[in-house]
């Protein structure tokens, strides 16, 4: 058996190369579905990587409270002033809720004048709690973080934010809108850690400095406008000497730990709203676990949709490889009445044949898988666009159904030339 398949692999092989033209034409197809598999099998492996390094990174059991701005300003007549969410709201909605894996409060503000040795730069300031740092901290620190007693001290010690490299894309877009490009020159060409700076004319010292991790390891996180933060300091000395907007007003992040228990949180924190500030709709949460559903499920989607292309280029190719190795019995009819005559059986020619459009099918899948990866990698690196996590065993996927395809649509063919009587097929010329 063995020596038979390898008689009819040469034979095959023979014939492609004899003609090339037409050998070329019919595994194309498969080599372009074998491009798309590997791209669509990478990208649904990269949405369940994404998925757990969000899980490790952020959690996500995750909501969000923020001030409902519609309710202050729907009245017709006057402005309502929303009730504040401060500190003392956080303190208490954390000893109701101690089993939250996080509670953070933030407050910001997008621009703030920092001094140093006499250079004015313009910088955003984000009023914080020790908190923090449990989710979407992606950063190298230096120094010291800030602890509960500077909170509650309401002390003027800061933690300053040291960019990373940018990520690749539109330099003249970055230019337009970064607007602290001034600060991000001053923090990376002088160490700060230890030294005082001010900030809107107030003295604070510089205990910490946070490195953003490069973008190759940077993990997106929930709070976008992160990326502009530059000066992290106690929330409580944030609203105490005005550095932010809201006279106190916070928003809070809640990372209520095991997924599990996510709706139960869920309805904790509306309960806590409700009994705090009354029946007014003047808070909102934000369900971000509902959220990273819809981005899993969208993108999943997607890459469902290109496995259909994929598909549809597979079979566009079987039936190419099918009409080609029709075409080629009939034009080797005579061939294989001599091959009957002298004694080949019926499974012999079909093993021919079957050989003969697995062997195109493999190299369409090989010649995919090249292309695939040179797309997936080195091409979408030098666009821009981040390279795909294409594992070996996609290339060998890819590889297989592009062969088991070839296989089977050449089972009709050759089981047309293994039904040919020797006497029909010597006659034909």
């Amino acid at each position: 058996m063995i020596r038979a398949l390898l008689n009819a692999a040469r034979s095959g092989a023979a014939e492609i190369w004899a003609h090339k033209t037409r050998s070329i034409l019919s595994f194309l197809a498969i080599a372009v579905g074998s491009v798309v598999f590997i791209d669509a099998f990478s990208a649904i492996f990269h949405t369940y990587e994404r998925l757990e390094r969000q899980r490790e990174f952020s959690g996500l059991a995750r909501m969000h409270i923020m001030a409902n701005q519609a309710a202050s300003y729907s009245s017709a007549d006057e402005y309502v002033e929303p009730p504040t969410f401060g500190y003392e709201q956080l303190k208490k909605l954390r000893e109701q809720a101690p089993e939250f894996h996080m509670i953070s409060g933030e407050s910001r503000s997008w621009r703030n004048i920092m001094e140093y040795n006499g250079e004015r730069v313009v910088a955003s300031v984000n009023g914080i709690t020790p908190e923090w740092m449990k989710r979407d901290f992606g950063y190298t620190l230096k120094g010291r973080f800030f602890t509960w007693h500077d909170v509650d001290e309401k002390l003027r010690v800061c933690v300053v934010i040291r960019r990373a490299p940018p990520p690749p894309g539109s330099k003249t877009a970055r230019k337009a809108y970064n607007y602290t490009a001034a600060y991000d020159n001053l923090v990376s060409h002088n160490d700060l850690l230890g030294k005082t700076v001010k900030i809107d004319n107030l003295t604070f010292t510089v205990i910490g400095v946070a490195e953003e991790f490069p973008f190759s390891k940077r993990m997106q996180n929930f709070s976008g406008y992160r990326e502009q933060v530059k000066l992290l300091v106690p929330i409580t000395t944030a609203a105490n000497y005005g550095l932010v907007r809201g006279n106190g007003q916070m928003e809070v992040s809640i990372d209520a730990g095991p997924e599990a228990g996510f709706e139960d949180a869920l309805r904790k924190v509306n309960n806590f709203l409700k009994i705090t500030f009354g029946d007014g709709d003047f808070f909102l949460v934000e369900n971000q676990l509902e959220e990273i559903r819809k981005n899993m499920a969208a993108r999943l989607k997607d890459a469902f949709v290109t496995i259909s292309l994929g598909m549809l280029a597979f079979i566009a190719g079987g039936i190419g490889i099918m009409n080609v190795t029709l075409a080629t019995v009939f034009a080797r009819t005579k061939e294989i009445g001599i091959r009957r005559a002298v004694g080949a059986s019926r499974s012999d020619i079909m093993l021919q044949f079957m050989v003969e459009a697995v062997l195109l099918g493999l190299i369409g899948g090989v010649l995919g898988s090249a292309l695939g990866w040179l797309w997936g990698v080195p091409l979408k690196v030098i666009l821009g666009m981040g390279a795909s996590p294409i594992k070996p065993w996609m290339p060998l996927l890819s590889i297989l159904i592009a062969a088991v395809t070839a296989f089977a649509f050449a089972i009709y063919p050759a089981w047309v030339a293994a039904g040919l009587k020797p006497a029909d097929a010597l006659r034909a010329e």
